[in-house]
């Protein structure tokens, strides 16, 4: 029986570059935001509805029982018991079943290795979609991230698909190579840095990203040749994997420690890109520079929480989108002045809470108040 699922839209900025399509972290004018696929990925891929799957609901009942021959008085009266009472009590029942039925369905999760399977049997949008719903699953629940069959079942998935223009078959690529940058197993680096030359630009950035979430220090001259590149798209993905490689994290994941010749290289570049004249590359490598707990980044920080400023910066092509992006750019500033634990950007912070318009940035600005109180 296959379980309900729910219709989600997904939407997208092509990046003005020809070599970066849609890209997971980041909008035209943007930030990563680092949790995976993005703050969400209601915010990637063309404007498309999942079609919604069926459900299959079958019963069975006996056969009645018979009825006993009543005088018509009884008969009435008998009706009337039914109408009133006992055929509301059955609906009733019967919704109530159908309910517990769709709520178990729904609370059953498929083992991740059954659903790396079912990506290499579908074609067609239904096999990104599955895709989506692995990365999803392996976001939120770490134990299911511990299986050692799945990265060499998803290397194999994603080799197993050949570059092609199938718009379909190149968001799975996208997808599969994020969620190699979501388990960090560094054996997946066979997969993703070859990707990270990927003709399409989606699953290039993607593997940027990746290779930064899995932490290897070998990755890193090649993050910087991308930080450095002459297609800002490629820029912003290089500064924030390389965000990704702070002493700060790496100690808290139990890493070993970059060289100090890595370090200095590293740092360098990103702030290189932080004296960048493109906005959205500017205000990654300020997340990035907050990250490696540099003060310089407090800055750009104000300026990423300035809504006049921003609404005035942030331009897409489809300005229906802008406000989106806006209160993107405003999440992920906060995110950096916790990275910082900054308590001068307290007022900032409690203006925002009590008077932006956005119940999103209003939510985040209470959230880092809280957070910057335990500090």
């Amino acid at each position: 029986m296959t379980g309900p699922r729910f219709q989600i839209t997904f939407r997208a900025q092509t990046l003005p570059s020809t070599r970066i399509g849609v890209a997971e972290h980041f909008w035209n004018i943007g930030c990563f935001d680092g949790t995976g696929f993005p703050n969400s990925l209601t915010k990637t891929m063309n404007s498309t509805k999942l079609p919604p799957l069926m459900v299959e609901e079958r019963a069975t009942f006996s056969a009645p029982p018979e009825t006993p021959n009543l005088v018509a008085g009884e008969q009435r009266f008998t009706s009337i018991i039914s109408q009133f009472f006992l055929i509301p009590a059955l609906i009733a029942i019967t919704a109530v079943a159908i309910f517990v039925g769709v709520k178990m369905m729904t609370g059953e999760e498929k083992d991740p290795i059954l659903l790396v399977n079912e990506i290499r049997l579908q074609h067609g949008s239904a096999r990104w979609q599955v895709a989506y719903d692995l990365n999803s699953r392996l976001v939120r629940d770490p134990e299911a991230r511990r299986n050692p069959k799945l990265v060499p079942e998803i290397m194999r998935a994603f080799m197993e698909i050949q570059p092609s223009a199938d718009p379909d078959d190149m968001r799975t690529r996208t997808y599969l190579v994020t969620i190699l940058g979501t388990l960090r197993n560094p054996a997946a680096l066979a997969v993703v840095r070859p990707a990270m030359r990927d003709k399409d630009g989606a699953t290039q950035v993607a593997a940027i990203q990746a290779a930064g979430s899995i932490g290897d220090a070998v990755v890193i001259p090649e993050l910087i040749e991308f930080a450095k590149d002459d297609d800002a798209g490629l820029r912003k993905a290089g500064v924030f994997a390389l965000g990704l490689f702070s002493p700060k994290r790496r100690v808290a994941e139990g890493r070993e420690a970059l060289s100090e010749s890595e370090r200095k290289q590293a740092l360098e570049t990103i702030y290189g890109a932080f004296r960048s004249p493109v906005d959205d590359v500017r205000w990654n490598a300020a997340l990035a520079l907050a990250r490696w707990g540099e003060p310089e980044s407090a800055t750009a920080l104000r300026t990423m929480l300035d809504r006049t400023y921003l609404e005035k910066t942030v331009k897409p092509e489809d300005v229906s989108l802008a406000s989106g992006m806006v209160d993107e750019v405003m999440v992920n500033a906060m995110k950096g002045v916790l990275e910082l634990k900054d308590a001068s950007f307290r007022p900032l912070l409690e203006s925002l809470r009590t008077s932006d318009r956005s119940m999103e940035v209003r939510q985040a600005a209470g959230t880092a108040l809280e957070a910057l109180g335990k500090s």
